[in-house]
């Protein structure tokens, strides 16, 4: 008994000891769902960010569809798509701004992505994977509380 009650503590002891790993807040095995996506089937939503307001202010995506959201500031402000759970929650494929002089960014995740005023566009390539629903919003100032807010469901 004694042994047992020794080996016991021992791994107890060792058990406390170790190092913790915490499970990844965001989709980890974005690459491979991103390459087995049909992106002959990408949708396109167009986002237009005004001063104080989305439009659309809320977006149904569904899960495992390829998406391209465009991202537009039709307004005089600069304003942020702020969407940190929603983003956590998709597979990436890449974050791009229009082209000559546009540029790529390829990343696990994004928090939020800000677009400048005076027909600034960002252009996000992702798939849906966590259905739920997220809130979106500007975080600059009081945009929010003006009115620059919504929701993405993702079915």
């Amino acid at each position: 008994m004694r042994k047992s009650f020794l080996a016991l503590a021992v791994s107890a002891a060792f058990v406390l000891a170790a190092p913790v790993v915490m499970a990844a807040d965001y989709i980890v095995d974005g690459p491979t769902i991103v390459k087995a996506a049909n992106w002959d089937a990408l949708e396109t939503v167009t986002i237009e960010l005004e001063d104080f307001s989305y439009s659309p202010q809320d977006l149904k995506l569904k899960a495992g569809q390829p998406y391209r959201l465009v991202i537009k500031n039709i307004g005089e402000k600069d304003h942020y798509y702020t969407a940190a759970d929603f983003f956590k929650n998709v597979a990436w494929r890449k974050v791009q701004t229009p082209k000559p002089n546009g540029a790529e960014i390829k990343a696990p995740y994004f928090n939020a992505v800000e677009v400048y005023k005076g027909g600034g566009t960002a252009e996000l390539f992702l798939v849906p994977v966590t259905k739920g629903e997220y809130e979106v919003h500007c975080t600059i100032d009081d945009h929010k509380d003006k009115g620059m807010h919504g929701t993405i469901t993702v079915e």
